[in-house]
C-alpha cells in the first residue's frame, strides 16, 4: 500500500479514535476534570502524529486484519497475460527467473491523490502565512505597554503575573486594530489587547482577562497552537480534525476560565461570568489557521463557557485520580491503534545487526552502476559484509523471495507435506508454459509458479498467514494488498538485511518449526552444486508501468563448513530482476570467497 492510500487508511482510523475520545469525554463527563477534558487533546494530536513515525510498532492482529478488510488489493499477479510478460522474465539458464511481480496500475491514481494533498497543504499554508502576517502587522502597529506609557495598566498587569507566580519577561501590547485581547509566542510570549480595553472595562474585568490570558501561558498553549495548525495543513481534507480543533479550542477556552476561577476564588465565579458575557459581543471568532489564542469564539462556545462559570467547583481529589486513570485508557487506546497509523513505517527497517559484527565492502565494478545492494553474512563466524548499507536497510516488497516463507507455513500448517505437496492446475492460461500443469513444491519454487503459493496462502488464511508473519518477524507484516498480492509490489515490505537475518533464523530453526519442514524448504531451494560449493536460493523481480524496479536474489552458499547467508537486490533500472541479481551475486561469491 503506497503512503498516499495508507494515509487515507490512517485518517479513516484517526476518525474512528476521534469519536471514542468524544463518546469518552462525554460519558464520563463527570468523572473528568475540566482541565483533564483538555488534556485529552493532546492524546488526539499525538494520534496525528503517528503516521509520520520513522518506525513501526508491533501490530495487534486483529486492527491489523480490520485494516485489510477495508483496503484489500483487487490486482491478481495470476491473471498477468503471457504477452505481458517481458523477455528478460523467462531468461533461460540456472538463475531464470519466470516468475514477475507487476504493481497494480493504480500507481497513477496514487501519484494523482499525492498531488491534491500537496495542492491543499500549499493552499493552507497560504492562509496560515497570511494570518500569521496579520498578526505581525498588528504587532508591529501597536505599542509596548511600559511603566511610562500606561503606568496602571502596566501595574495591574505585573501584579498578575506575580500572581500566578510568572518570572518569564511577558511582553504587553495595545493595539486599535483589535477586538479581542489575544495570547501567541512560546519563544517571546506576548499578550495583545484592544487599545480601550481600559475604557470600555473596570479595572476587575482587565485584570480577569490578564489571568485568563496568562494561563494560557502557564498551559503552554502558544507551542500546541503552532502545533495544530501545522496538523490542520496537513489534514486540510479531512472534516473532522478540523470539527475537532474547533472543540479543542473550546475546551483550551473553558480550562483557561477554570483555572481563573481557581485563582481568584469561586466567590468571585459570578462576576468573572458578567466579565466575559459584557464584553462577548466584542470578541473577535478564532481564527482556525491561526497561531494566537483569543477569548473570543462561536456563540455556543461562549454559552457553554458561562455554564461552566455558574457551574464552578473546586476539583476533588477523587476526580483527579479517576482523571488519570482516563487519560492512560486513552493513551492505551492510542497505543493499540498506533500500528495502523504508521503510514511511514512501511519504509525502513530498524537496526539488526551491532555495530561490532559487521564491516563495508566495496563491490560497485559488480553493479554496472545500477543502484543496488548486497549483504553476505557467515553464519559461523557471526559476522556480515555489506555493500550499500543504506539501500541494504530500505524496505522494499520481497516479490517472488516470500515464497521461500509461503511455503514453510504452508507445511507448518499440513496444507502441503514434504511427502505430498501437489497442487492441481486449474487449467487456466499462465504467463507461462512451464506454468500450465501440475505442481509440486520443487518444481514450483523451481519455476516460481505463482499460483501454487496464491493457492497455499489462501489454504492457510490471511489470519493464519498474518500470525505467522509476525511469528518470524517478516519486515512490515503488512498483508494489507490481500492474499493475492501483498507480495508484489504491494504492502509486504523487507530490507536485504532483513532477508538475511530470517534466513539464518530459518536455518538454525529459531521458530522451531518441524525440522521435517526446514528440510523441505531447504530441497527446494536448491539450486545444484557449484565450484564455490552447494548453493540455494530464490529470484524475484518486481514491476510497475512496464518498468523493472525490483531486482532480488536471497540464498544460501555451504562451503568448507560454513554457511553463508545472502542478499543481493537491484532497483530502478532495466537490469533491475531476478536474473541479474543472481548474476551479479555469483560474481561477488566468486571473488569474496
Amino acid at each position: 500500500m503506497t503512503f498516499p492510500v495508507r494515509f487515507l487508511a490512517c485518517n479513516l482510523f484517526i476518525s474512528l479514535l476521534l469519536a471514542c475520545l468524544l463518546l469518552l469525554k462525554k460519558g464520563l463527563k463527570k468523572h473528568i476534570t475540566l482541565t483533564m477534558q483538555y488534556q485529552l487533546w493532546y492524546v488526539f494530536v499525538l494520534v496525528l502524529l503517528l503516521p509520520f513515525l520513522p518506525y513501526q510498532i508491533a501490530v495487534p492482529k486483529k486492527l491489523n486484519l480490520l485494516i485489510q478488510q477495508f483496503f484489500p488489493r483487487s490486482f491478481d499477479v495470476s491473471s498477468m497475460s503471457a504477452g505481458n510478460v517481458p523477455k528478460t522474465a523467462a531468461a533461460d539458464g540456472p538463475f531464470q527467473d519466470l516468475s514477475m511481480a507487476v504493481a497494480s496500475s493504480g500507481s497513477l491514481l496514487n501519484r494523482v491523490l499525492f498531488g491534491i494533498w500537496i495542492f491543499g497543504i500549499l493552499v493552507a499554508s497560504v492562509f496560515f502565512l497570511y494570518s500569521a502576517t496579520k498578526i505581525f502587522l498588528l504587532r508591529k502597529r501597536a505599542y509596548l505597554i511600559t511603566w511610562q506609557t500606561e503606568p496602571d495598566l502596566f501595574q495591574l498587569f505585573s501584579s498578575c503575573l506575580k500572581e500566578l507566580g510568572i518570572q518569564r519577561n511577558i511582553r504587553l501590547y495595545a493595539s486599535c486594530s483589535l477586538f479581542t485581547p489575544v495570547s501567541y509566542g512560546w519563544l517571546k510570549p506576548t499578550v495583545m489587547i484592544p487599545q480601550d480595553l481600559d475604557i470600555l472595562l473596570s479595572e476587575e474585568d482587565i485584570r480577569f482577562i490578564f489571568l485568563h490570558e496568562l494561563q494560557h501561558y502557564k498551559h503552554k498553549d502558544a507551542l500546541l497552537n503552532d502545533l495544530i495548525c501545522f496538523l490542520q495543513i496537513i489534514y486540510w481534507f479531512n472534516p473532522f480534525i478540523w470539527y475537532a480543533f474547533g472543540q479543542l479550542r473550546s475546551d483550551r477556552e473553558i480550562a483557561c476560565d477554570h483555572s481563573v476561577l481557581h485563582v481568584i476564588g469561586s466567590s468571585q465565579a459570578s462576576n468573572y461570568g458578567y466579565t466575559i458575557l459584557r464584553y462577548a459581543g466584542q470578541m473577535q471568532k478564532g481564527m482556525y489557521l491561526s497561531p494566537v489564542s483569543t477569548m473570543g469564539g462561536r456563540k455556543d462556545s461562549i454559552r457553554q463557557r458561562i455554564t461552566e462559570i455558574a457551574e464552578y467547583q473546586k476539583e476533588s481529589v477523587p476526580q483527579k485520580v479517576k482523571s488519570i486513570g482516563i487519560l492512560i485508557l486513552a493513551l492505551l487506546l492510542v497505543f493499540c491503534s498506533s500500528p495502523l497509523l504508521t503510514a511511514n513505517a512501511a519504509f525502513s527497517s530498524p537496526s539488526l545487526i551491532d555495530d561490532g559484527n559487521w564491516e563495508t565492502i566495496e563491490l560497485s565494478p559488480y553493479f554496472h552502476e545500477i543502484e543496488g545492494s548486497f549483504v553476505l553474512y557467515d553464519m559461523t563466524k557471526g559476522r556480515y559484509q555489506i555493500y550499500n548499507e543504506k539501500l541494504s536497510r530500505q524496505r522494499v516488497s520481497p516479490d517472488s523471495t516470500f515464497k521461500i516463507y509461503s511455503a514453510l507455513f504452508a507445511l507448518e500448517e499440513q496444507v502441503i507435506s514434504p511427502n505430498a505437496s501437489l497442487q492441481k492446475w486449474d487449467g487456466e492460461k499462465q504467463p507461462f508454459e512451464k506454468w500450465e500443469q501440475d505442481q509440486t513444491l520443487s518444481t514450483a519454487m523451481r519455476d516460481s509458479v505463482n499460483w501454487y503459493f496464491q493457492n497455499l496462502d489462501h489454504q492457510v488464511g490471511l489470519s493464519k498467514l498474518y500470525s505467522y508473519y509476525q511469528r518470524i518477524s517478516y519486515g512490515n507484516c503488512d498483508l494489507s494488498g490481500g492474499t493475492a498480492s501483498y507480495w508484489a509490489e504491494s504492502s509486504l515490505k523487507i530490507s536485504p538485511v532483513e532477508q538475511v537475518r530470517l534466513l539464518s533464523n530459518l536455518l538454525e530453526n529459531e521458530w522451531s518449526c518441524k525440522e521435517q519442514n526446514i528440510e523441505a524448504v531447504k530441497t527446494s531451494l536448491y539450486l545444484g552444486d557449484t565450484s564455490l560449493g552447494k548453493l540455494y536460493g530464490k529470484t524475484g523481480t518486481g514491476m510497475e508501468n512496464n518498468q523493472h524496479v525490483n531486482g532480488w536474489f536471497v540464498g544460501f552458499l555451504e562451503r568448507d563448513g560454513h554457511t553463508y547467508c545472502f542478499a543481493t537486490h537491484l532497483q530502478n533500472s532495466d537490469e533491475a530482476d531476478g536474473s541479474h541479481a543472481a548474476a551479479i551475486t555469483s560474481q561477488i561469491l566468486e571473488h569474496i570467497l
